[in-house]
């Protein structure tokens, strides 16, 4: 299965830096948002301060649209955002939690250029139905000479160059600052010296009622941020990269399952195998939605170890695709939330949903303030990072259907 870290990214360590991430600060008396839309899919953004009514926000700009509001005195806030028509997106923490939040309406694709990869295999190396990598991608059959065709941004990166055979990476070595150009090219050799032995993983025992993977998934990171791909060695193992250096990085992703609920946990490393564990799930019967277009959440326990907020997410698939992130400060002491209705005219300007889809909750948990965390900054995670999540969800959520209770 090819998992790039970025799929990792969009996996866990975006629980929630998808939705919002940190940068300069704006003056303490005042909140910037800003608004992410190369492809032009922004409709209108609101915001809130403290528990005040919700307001419109006028935005600038074109691919990046900023909007700023006064916080009077006031240190929680709310900022919202619709795009596409039907998505919702909701950001609601305090100003030392999140100084400048960033919500995404679009994102560009990036330019590209033609480039190889001129592999060498040592010959003690090769087996049958081996193949050749470079970040998890552009896989060929293996032999002594491969050229990997690739389009790569052009810019000076790492590439990570696996031998692999079914899944099971047998040999995996770093290029450093490889300048890529159009039409350009660098040459690799994977030889026995490259083959380092093994690291075993000791998975976690699921908690009573869930069930967990066969194993783990391992992933390499780069000290750039730009070599990346799957190294594991089997499903309990990985294979460590040769040419590893400072600033580079393991992640180890791990998941368990039960009926309506699901817990997921990625520990940062650098060497040796990492202490996995789950996040504590959520009791049967522990929270309380009532099914309405905008439902309340009751059940929330604001004093978890770790915790750093909560992600709530309502479907209607065709109607709204609605997405509610809230910092752990900004939530107090209080035990329940509701989904704020921006659909007037003068808000968001959306049409409340009806009908069946899904509804999940999601508590968010890290050593690390994600929601001031930069994603695209490299040295975000470090060895000892951690990132959990429990979830509770149901795919049987139908508006005017009364009161639940999840997982």
């Amino acid at each position: 299965m090819k998992l790039k870290y970025k799929t990792l990214v969009a996996l866990g360590l975006t629980f929630v830096l998808a939705a919002c991430g940190g940068g300069t600060p704006p003056p303490p008396s005042s909140i910037t948002l800003t608004v992410e839309d190369p492809m032009g899919n922004f409709n209108a953004a609101a915001y809130q301060v403290d528990s005040g009514s919700w307001q419109f926000l006028p935005m600038s700009g074109t691919a990046s649209k900023t909007g700023t509001f006064n916080l009077g005195g006031q240190t929680k806030y709310g900022v919202a955002v619709r795009c596409s028509s039907l998505v919702v997106k909701v950001i609601q923490a305090t100003a030392s939690e999140l100084p400048n939040p960033k919500l995404e309406c679009s994102s560009s694709t990036p330019t590209t250029v033609s480039f190889t990869v001129n592999v060498s295999v040592d010959a003690s190396l090769l087996a049958s139905g081996d193949s050749v990598c470079v970040n998890g991608t552009g896989c060929l059959s293996a032999s002594g000479n491969v050229p990997i065709g690739l389009n790569l941004k052009p810019v000076t990166q790492d590439l990570l160059v696996t031998l692999e055979n079914s899944g099971s990476v047998k040999v995996a070595k770093v290029l450093k600052n490889v300048n890529v150009i159009s039409g350009g090219s660098t040459n690799a050799s994977l030889t026995s010296s490259d083959q380092l032995a093994p690291v075993s993983l000791t998975l976690p025992t699921p908690p009573t009622g869930y069930t967990g993977s066969s194993g783990a998934l391992v992933f390499y990171l780069s000290s750039s941020n730009t070599g990346d791909g799957l190294v594991n060695a089997s499903p309990t193992s990985y294979r460590p990269v040769s040419g590893f250096g400072g600033g580079d990085r393991y992640a180890a992703l791990v998941q368990a399952n039960a009926t309506n609920a699901s817990l997921q946990s990625i520990q940062i490393f650098s060497s040796g195998s990492p202490n996995l564990s789950f996040p504590a799930p959520w009791s049967s019967g522990s929270l309380t939605v009532d099914q309405t277009a905008h439902p309340n959440v009751s059940g929330f326990s604001p004093n978890d170890s770790g915790l750093q907020g909560y992600r709530i997410y309502l479907q209607i698939a065709g109607q709204i695709y609605y997405t509610a992130s809230l910092t752990k400060n900004w939530l107090g002491s209080a035990t329940s939330y509701t989904l704020p209705d921006l659909s007037a005219s003068s808000l968001l300007g959306y049409t409340p949903p009806a009908g069946s889809g899904s509804f999940k909750v999601s508590a968010i948990l890290s050593n690390k303030n994600l929601f001031a965390l930069d994603p695209n900054n490299p040295s975000a995670f470090q060895a000892g990072d951690y990132l959990k999540e429990a979830t509770a969800q149901t795919n049987s959520y139908t508006v005017g259907g009364g009161t639940l209770t999840l997982p």
